[in-house]
């Protein structure tokens, strides 16, 4: 969300969002925010900058896909780098709906995919992607990784 920041906040805080959307057993803001900050630690980095993770409902999600990546379609994940130099910051916003019915798809808790997609969007703040094979394999195996590291 670039310049039109959810909200601006102190240097090396995580604010969760919309917690409500998800159901009770996947609302674990320390969680959330021991992902987010494993993932910049897992890089040698530092989260200086603060991130703030949205969990939004669809019609939002539709949204923010169209208008800033011009996408017409769901998503789950979206990330935005705030235009700073301060390292690690930024905007992830989930997907509440698409981390349900991801969940019950493949298997396991709707607390287990709402970290691994905030996971994914702070590894994009980090400057992953995920466009072509070779770097997907890559950010997925990262992902994994830290995910397996929250213990869960």
């Amino acid at each position: 969300m670039g310049s039109q920041k959810v909200g601006a906040h102190r240097a090396d805080a995580v604010r969760v969002i919309g917690l409500s959307r998800l159901p009770p057993s996947a609302r674990r803001p320390d969680l959330i925010r021991a992902a987010c900050r494993r993932a910049f630690k897992g890089e040698g980095r530092r989260l200086r900058g603060g991130l703030t993770v949205l969990f939004a409902d669809r019609r939002r999600m539709l949204d923010l896909n169209k208008r800033f990546l011009g996408h017409d379609d769901d998503t789950d994940v979206i990330a935005f780098p705030y235009e700073t130099e301060e390292e690690g910051a930024g905007d992830i916003v989930v997907s509440a709906s698409m981390a349900r019915r991801q969940a019950r798809e493949l298997g396991h808790s709707v607390l287990e995919e709402a970290l691994t997609l905030v996971l994914h969007g702070a590894l994009h703040i980090l400057g992953y992607n995920d466009h072509a094979p070779p770097e997907r394999r890559r950010m997925f195996k990262m992902q994994d990784r830290l995910l397996r590291e929250l213990s869960l």
